[in-house]
């Protein structure tokens, strides 16, 4: 019978081992055998089947290795399963949001839906202060021999945030010997260089083994201007437009008398003989691309180890430890830093003669700052694992992990300093007082005091921290009819916090405000797996499987979880299977204790070219139509919610699992799910805000009270963005898998195919409002939720070489604000990319060389572009790349 695992916290583990040892040892006959037996994610019981009610994908090592991809990212964000985010989920591409950290998002449901585990534990959040995700850059490919994806709510085996899925990350265990590998690549265009260095050390000695791994990273800059000329948008004809950023440089004013003055880039082409003139779009717009990055900067060091070692024949001590070093830099536009200042009319540098407000600034004169960040993660896992003599298995751990950052403009300028250079009742002229007045009205006329009075390096701090206990035990309680009664029991006791501390000159502006929250859980569970029948007519194996799970936060309250499973083998080459599940997801620090945070996040006005109805309820709210935003983005304040309540959801899958005997080595996995989150927490974004505002008024009257216009120029000019229990979320799908192994023209082949067919992707942003269904469109900045989506990998092998093949397709969409207005923009056709690589293998030597995105396929463009006018989350960027990687062992 199988044996299983367990894994209790301080709270609960003396008093529950104490109980299950004691049983008498007759409870089990622990039957002989040498089969072995694993933990499958999704299970805490060992068993021998791999399929089990649960649909679990794997990647395993010989796929990473195949695939070229470096990074855990990249390779499950291509994954069809990934649907709604299956690009750049890490905002690699773009300064908010992402902090330079990996994240994986299943289902389009959100990365604080998807938990990430190393090893069956939990991983501490990973980024630059109060992060509620794992940095995947933190877990080096070298190191992993298989990913497990459990396309399955799981909250009832492994608590909160399991609601969309589980991404277990597996590492080696056992290695003798060493091994070295190096890879490089670069683009078609010459750019984009990467190098990858790991060296894997291991051995064994008289009572167990250890393994050691240093890897090291490295990936170079690719600007968004080399990939497209400019920023474009389609027009009714057909044909494309450039366009810039309304913050120009030289800077842009709102006069008095309520026109719009440019102060000019070019003095020479002044107007009455005045350094500025009437402010024209299509003139003085900045072109921004150059300082935008299509990739990122970064190096990554690891540093890695696990060792085991036997006390007796029936106890283990186990170690797991990781330290990473992650550092990364991003271009950044020209600071801005003087939205609503004024001057007075007799402000010497003033050369309009009127008071004035300033819109915007370019400061092109202090030049280009670069966004940084630096991590550093350590986690380390300690236990112990022991056999009883019934065959149960337990294990105790304690699972500790750190992440400290820093992050920071290399210059930014602040707001309050800027103000005082402009206020001749606070500065001098003459620079007398410290305090110099400034001459902002037109491009390169700053004095270098000025500069120097305005300009400082900003730099914020923060950081996670996770503390674990736990106690596991599992095995088989009795013999039944059909088989063995297998249980899993276990406890938690896990404390969390996260804090970010801002720049002190962030602080006084009061641009961002500080975060420190922390909170505590304790959790205990149980599971069983009932077999109902075996060996009869249609029936191989009938079983059930059964979860549930108590958690206490000291935040959201006592919640308990439910897992009921029913897989019925009917024979050797058919297998039918369902679950229905309960989830939850506590809101975590951010959500919770996130102060104001201000941001410029792209956002569409709906009064922009508005039409209808829309276009009545902007003019009847006194907003003209017909007129252009000012630039792509808008300050939005974001940050937490006390009140927050936790989110539950039900999950339910219904699968077909099928090997037939006439085809030997084929299989096949059909998975309906359905993902349906009540209370869910969320966060309208902007463009949605004003569409619902401006669709209903009265309705939607709360979406009205988010925003504020200028009362001049009309133009949004700040957005309140607050999470909060919403109503309703639906996700519904189907996941096709089959693999197939066989002989052709004498070589060993393999072919797999995954598809993923989105049937719902539902949101109602709060009861009583219009539900939106996101099928078939792609956003502005939640990556595409394409009907279709699929990745097909052949492989051929001989004894001294392979080859790989695979092709991703990416299904079409319509824009979620595409019009007629722009038709170039209104749909996306399917995209397909596909890759190479092969292998030669010489005695203790591997040499592989691969190219991704062969036929060099162009990201599309779309109206709802969230950069270089297309969707970076989606689609790729770069064009065809490739590289060569050597492995020796030795």
């Amino acid at each position: 019978m199988p044996k299983n695992i367990i894994k209790f916290s301080p709270v609960y583990s003396t008093m529950l081992l104490v109980g299950l040892v004691s049983l008498p040892h007759q409870v089990v006959a622990q039957e002989a055998d040498n089969v072995e037996r694993i933990q499958v994610t999704g299970s805490k019981i060992k068993r021998t089947d791999l399929e089990t009610a649960s649909p679990v994908s794997v990647i395993s090592s010989a796929d990473i290795s195949a695939s070229g991809i470096t990074n855990v990212e990249n390779l499950l964000q291509e994954m069809s399963f990934s649907a709604g985010v299956a690009g750049n989920a890490s905002n690699a591409y773009w300064t908010n949001g992402g902090y330079g950290t990996a994240q994986v998002n299943l289902r389009g449901l959100g990365i604080k839906r998807t938990l990430v585990l190393l090893n069956g534990r939990r991983v501490v959040g990973g980024g630059t202060g109060a992060n509620s995700s794992v940095d995947l850059n933190m877990i080096p490919t070298s190191m992993i021999e298989r990913i497990e994806v459990l396309k399955d709510g799981a909250s009832a085996v492994y608590g909160a945030d399991a609601v969309a899925g589980v991404v277990n990350i597996i590492t080696k265990k056992e290695f003798v010997g060493a091994e070295l590998s190096a890879k490089a690549g670069i683009t078609g265009e010459g750019d984009g260089e990467s190098q990858d260095v790991s060296l894997t050390l291991g051995t064994d000695f008289d009572k167990g083994n250890i393994i050691v791994n240093l890897s090291y990273a490295n990936t170079s800059a690719v600007r968004q201007s080399d990939r497209v000329a400019c920023p474009k948008f389609g027009t009714e004809e057909g044909t494309f437009e450039c366009f810039g950023s309304s913050t120009t440089e030289g800077g842009r004013a709102l006069l008095a008398d309520g026109t719009q003055v440019q102060f000019n880039q070019d003095p020479d082409t002044a107007t009455n003989g005045d350094n500025y003139g009437p402010y024209n779009s299509a003139n003085h717009s900045f072109a921004y691309l150059p300082y935008l990055n299509a990739v990122s900067p970064m190096q990554r060091l690891n540093l890695s180890s696990f060792a085991n070692y036997q006390i007796n024949d029936s106890l283990k001590l186990f170690i797991e430890s990781s330290y990473s070093n992650r550092q990364g830099e991003q271009i950044v536009t020209p600071r801005n830093g003087f939205a609503g200042i004024k001057v007075g009319a007799d402000f010497r540098y003033n050369p309009t003669g009127q008071d004035l407000e300033f819109l915007r600034r370019s400061n092109t004169e202090l030049g280009a700052p670069y966004f940084f960040q630096e991590t550093n993660t350590i986690r380390i896992v300690t236990g112990l694992t022991g056999l009883l003599s019934n065959g149960w298995e337990w294990d105790v751990s304690y699972n500790y992990g750190r992440n400290t950052g820093v992050d920071g403009w290399t210059f930014d300028i602040a707001p309050d300093r800027a103000a005082q250079t402009l206020d001749d009742s606070i500065c001098t002229y003459d620079n007398s007082n410290g305090i110099p007045c400034g001459d902002w009205f037109g491009k390169n006329e700053l004095s270098k005091e000025v500069i120097d009075y305005v300009k400082y390096r900003r730099e914020g701090t923060g950081g996670n921290e996770m503390r674990t206990w736990s106690v596991n035990m599992n095995g088989y309680l009795l013999e039944l009819p059909a088989g063995g009664l297998g249980f899993a029991v276990g406890a938690e006791s896990r404390t969390e916090k996260g804090w970010r501390d801002p720049d002190s000159t962030v602080l006084r502006n009061g641009l961002e405000d500080p975060i420190s929250g922390s909170y505590s859980v304790n959790e205990i569970f149980g599971e069983l797996s009932v077999p109902l029948l075996a060996d009869k007519q249609f029936v191989k194996l009938l079983s059930v499987e059964l979860a549930a799970r108590y958690s206490d936060y000291n935040t959201a309250g006592a919640e308990t979880t439910y897992k009921m499973g029913l897989s019925w083998n009917v024979n050797d080459e058919l297998m039918l299977r369902t679950v229905h599940s309960t989830a939850f997801r506590a809101p975590v620090i951010t959500e919770l204790f996130g102060g104001t945070n201000g941001e410029n996040l792209r956002t569409i006005d709906p009064c922009e070219n508005a039409t209808g109805t829309i276009a009545a309820n902007c003019l009847a709210a006194g907003v003209p139509v017909n007129f252009v935003q000012d630039g792509n983005t808008i300050l939005t304040s974001v940050g937490g919610n006390p009140k927050l309540e936790p989110e539950t959801a039900t999950t339910t899958t219904m699968g077909i699992v099928w090997q037939p005997a006439f085809l030997e080595e084929f299989s096949a996995t059909v998975d309906y799910f359905n993902i349906e989150i009540d209370d869910s927490i969320t966060s309208v974004n902007g463009s949605d805000m004003l569409r619902l505002c401006y669709e209903d008024p009265i309705g939607n009257a709360k979406f009205c009270d988010t925003f504020d216009r200028h009362p001049v120029t009309h133009q949004v000019s700040e957005l309140n963005q607050r999470p909060v229990n919403a109503a309703v979320e639906k996700v519904s799908g189907v996941d096709l898998n089959t693999m197939y192994k066989f002989t052709l023209f004498g070589l060993s082949s393999r072919a797999s195919l995954d598809v993923t067919r989105l049937l719902t992707h539902e949101s109602t942003p709060f009861r009583g409002q219009p539900t939106i269904d996101k099928v078939g469109y792609i956003t502005e900045d939640q990556g595409s939720y394409t009907e279709w989506r699929s990745n097909f990998s052949y492989s051929v092998m001989a004894d001294v070489w392979s080859a790989t093949y695979s092709l991703r397709y990416i299904g079409s969409a319509d824009d979620v604000n595409g019009s007629d207005l722009d038709p170039l923009g209104k749909s996306v056709g399917s995209v397909t990319y596909s890759d190479v690589s092969a292998s030669w293998y010489f005695n203790d030597l591997t040499f592989s060389a691969g190219v991704d995105n062969i036929f060099d396929k162009n990201a599309p463009y779309l109206t709802s572009w969230n950069d270089a006018n297309t969707d970076v989350m989606t689609y790729d960027l770069l064009g065809r790349r490739g590289y060569v990687r050597a492995t020796y062992k030795f």
